[in-house]
């Protein structure tokens, strides 16, 4: 892959950026906009959205909890996206703890041609 524009740079922080708002709409909308198209901004909106979509059960599960658990976990989500965010600045690969619910191409591609090393 090759390396990113600024203005991809640009977008994809800003997407983890307002993600930090509204949650899993901004790398859902881009990730469903752009997956055919750009190949950077499916990874990081796959990255993002993956990410997202393993803290919301934690959310849901922290509303039965006391309220400081909520408060730690978004502590724990910022601090996790503002990593990525600065990594991203400086083209640094970045990774977030989430489960692979979306799995990227270049896995699919692998277990399609399984037979093949």
């Amino acid at each position: 892959m090759s390396k990113p524009s600024k203005r991809e740079i640009f977008s994809v922080q800003l997407m983890l950026g307002i993600s930090l708002l509204l949650g899993v709409i901004p790398p859902l909308i881009m990730f469903l906009i752009t997956r055919k198209k750009n190949l950077y901004y499916r990874e990081s909106s796959r990255k993002a959205l993956n990410f997202h979509l393993t803290i919301f059960p934690l959310f849901v599960i922290s509303s039965l909890l006391p309220s400081w658990v909520k408060y730690a976990i978004l502590a724990i989500e910022t601090l996790i996206i503002i990593y990525a965010i600065i990594q991203i600045a400086l083209q640094r690969p970045y990774q977030y703890p989430a489960i692979p619910y979306i799995k990227s191409k270049k896995a699919n591609l692998e277990k399609g041609y399984s037979h093949v090393k």
